[in-house]
């Protein structure tokens, strides 16, 4: 599956988005907390990916990560770790 994550400034454009969203078909949505947005397509297709980018810029959101469904989780999962490991050496430095 390909996903695409929207990112918001608010609640209420979000709302509009989804809104144009469900005057389309070839895909599915979710809301994953206020101001974001996962778009799931079963298999890609360039002009429903742009009309779903479209949709997220009329309403002042943009397309914060475009790839395969999951991706995005383990990507931030690494980053995070990354960090906590950054922050645990330079903690042991300063002791």
């Amino acid at each position: 599956m390909w996903e695409i994550r929207g990112l918001f400034g608010n609640e209420y454009a979000m709302e509009q988005a989804i809104e144009e969203l469900k005057k389309h078909k070839g895909f599915a949505w979710e809301v994953l907390d206020r101001r974001n947005l996962s778009v799931r397509f079963e298999k890609r297709d360039h002009d429903t990916e742009e009309m779903v980018k479209r949709a997220l810029e009329m309403y002042h959101g943009f397309a914060e990560y475009e790839g395969p469904l999951g991706e995005y989780e383990r990507k931030r999962r690494e980053e995070k770790e990354k960090r906590a490991q950054k922050d645990e050496a330079k903690r042991k430095r300063g002791s």
